[in-house]
């Protein structure tokens, strides 16, 4: 078993403080469509709010 650590801060609209093991990020964007940027980079994740199903690409 392993342990996971996570936790979201909303900053203002649109504007989240993500805190994890790996290290902050941000994220930007209303809800099923976010830009997030942290220590691994830059990421688009666009999805259909209360179904589960997202799209995720890292950019470059």
């Amino acid at each position: 078993m392993s342990l996971r650590f996570f936790k979201r801060k909303k900053i203002a609209k649109g504007i989240t403080l993500n805190m994890s093991k790996s290290g902050p990020s941000l994220s930007f964007g209303p809800r099923g469509a976010k830009f997030t940027i942290g220590k691994r980079g830059k990421r688009l994740s666009l999805g259909v709010p209360g179904t589960g199903l997202f799209y995720s690409k890292k950019l470059k």
